[in-house]
């Protein structure tokens, strides 16, 4: 039976059924979820290991509204980030680190599509973060890392979601 162009069932249901009936043909993403995957310790630790300053970086999950990024830090070459689109949902696995966030980016430039980098932030907050620490950075607010610990590496686990 209809009443106003919908059912009595469709009315019967708690509106998060209703919704999950009507919406259950339809396709929520373009690309399909990632299939299972493993890496060993050692293929994880060889992503991020490599020779120089700055930051190193390896995305073994990419998908279009998610990412996981594995990253490295010294207590050189890095720079002031904006990721105007992604929030950083970020597990601290080794090391320290200076973390300042906030504030403005100084001379800021995008280096691509919603991704901005400078020379400084300026009015940031600073603090050390630590293996076990978890921090999560909204889209758009700048963020800066540098190793600041004994063995100036800092590792950490990064996961991206679209905003």
């Amino acid at each position: 039976m209809e009443r106003n162009g919908q059912s009595t069932t469709a009315r019967r249901l708690p509106a998060a059924h209703w919704l999950f009936a009507t919406l259950r043909g339809v396709t929520l993403r373009a690309l399909p979820a990632e299939p299972f995957k493993f890496l060993s310790a050692k293929e994880v630790d060889a992503l991020t290991d490599k020779p120089g300053p700055g930051a190193k970086t390896a995305f073994p999950v990419d998908h279009e509204s998610y990412y996981v990024e594995y990253a490295t830090r010294t207590a050189t070459g890095n720079v002031p980030e904006v990721h105007i689109h992604w929030t950083h949902y970020i597990q601290v696995l080794s090391g320290e680190a200076s973390l300042t966030y906030g504030g403005t980016v100084s001379n800021a430039k995008e280096t691509g599509p919603g991704q901005i980098r400078g020379d400084a932030i300026v009015g940031g907050t600073s603090m050390t973060v630590h293996a076990g620490d978890f921090l999560q950075i909204p889209a758009g607010m700048p963020h800066l890392f540098v190793a600041t610990g004994p063995d100036t590496k800092f590792h950490y686990v990064v996961f991206n979601t679209r905003q």
